[in-house]
């Protein structure tokens, strides 16, 4: 528009005729009396099916329950969407060792096969410990379930988990691991 208004009088009527002839003659304007007030209704929206693909359909692999039944620590490594899915599409072909367990032989999951739990960076943590207590749900009692939730909820307050994670994964993994060889 600047530009325009500092073109000659003569040059501004010759722009002005030569965009009217290129121009619509008239603008069409949406109906807005039509358009909803209410951006989000959920009367509009259909439920979400089980067709859906994701990881969280998988369930916990049996190999995870392995481990819980012959005593042995469980890491969150495995409670991932990543490691989840892995999992449940080459547990077939992972490596599983043979390990006794007061007097009783079980083929338990090689865990040196998962990353190291302190690697896991602070959102894989609470996607895992997420699905850590969905187990915990599945398999345990309310109060275990109530204890592990305050555990978490504790150590994830935002600031502390920005500032330190590091802490805050090692505490989470030694008091887990305290109470699995309980």
């Amino acid at each position: 528009i600047s530009a325009f208004n500092q073109l000659s009088p003569t040059s501004q009527a010759q722009g002005t005729a030569v965009l009217e002839t290129i121009a619509p003659k008239s603008v069409i304007r949406p109906n807005i009396a039509t358009v909803s007030k209410v951006l989000f209704d959920s009367s509009k929206e259909l439920p979400s099916g089980s067709g859906l693909d994701s990881t969280y359909s998988f369930g916990i692999h049996s190999f995870v329950q392995d481990l819980l039944n012959a005593g042995q620590y469980c890491p969150l490594t495995l409670f991932t969407n990543q490691n989840m899915e892995r999992l449940h599409r080459e547990g077939h072909a992972l490596k599983r060792s043979k390990v006794h367990v007061n007097g009783v032989s079980h083929h338990l999951l090689d865990l040196s096969q998962f990353e190291n739990e302190l690697e896991l960076d602070p959102l894989s943590w609470q996607e895992a410990y997420q699905r850590y207590l969905t187990w915990i749900e599945d398999i345990g009692d309310a109060s275990a379930l109530k204890r592990w939730t305050m555990h978490f909820t504790t150590l994830s307050k935002d600031e502390a988990v920005r500032k330190n994670f590091r802490a805050i994964i090692e505490f989470d993994v030694e008091t887990r691991q305290n109470y699995a060889l309980r």
